[in-house]
């Protein structure tokens, strides 16, 4: 709620200085697609966000404009005219990955020769082992573990899934 908050109080502080109007003195058709598209302009040129933060900013608006579509049908057209704006596209960099002779340093880092080395190299490896991920590996309970006849680990994913 308070990103939200936040994504309309910079639009409504920009639709104050654009439009010299007060935000309770604002009507929905001041939101219109020509103002929208002039405040996404804004906040990546006057505002240096990046297109992530852009969108992420857009979808608030998005999500008032679906809200409005619904309760309010006679701005349906304007609702549809912003919401008809497309989210900018972004290249997602690859995921890097380390390369066998970096995971093996990382996987013998740890002193085995210690309790905490031990218990460290056994965080490490059962990721490795099982592709669980840190929220997963951070929920694990001994009970979740078997070492006998053949070792095997329980792991809870998302939405409760076992692996």
């Amino acid at each position: 709620m308070a990103a939200y908050r936040d994504r309309f109080r910079l639009l409504l502080g920009f639709a104050h200085r654009q439009l010299r109007k007060r935000p309770g003195d604002l009507s929905l058709e001041d939101l219109n697609a020509a103002f929208i598209l002039e405040f996404l302009h804004h906040l990546e040129v006057g505002r240096h966000n990046g297109i992530r933060g852009r969108n992420a900013r857009f979808a608030a608006i998005r999500s008032f404009m679906e809200y409005v579509s619904f309760e309010e049908p006679s701005v349906l057209a304007l609702a549809q005219s912003v919401l008809a704006i497309p989210m900018k596209r972004f290249e997602q960099p690859l995921v890097g990955f380390l390369c066998r002779a970096h995971i093996e340093a990382v996987l013998t880092a740890p002193d085995v020769h210690a309790w905490t080395g031990q218990r460290d190299r056994v965080m490490l490896t059962t990721p490795y082992n099982t592709g669980a991920r840190v929220s997963e590996l951070i929920n694990l309970r001994v009970a979740d573990l078997t070492l006998e006849p053949t070792a095997w680990v329980r792991i809870r994913g998302k939405g409760r899934k076992e692996r």
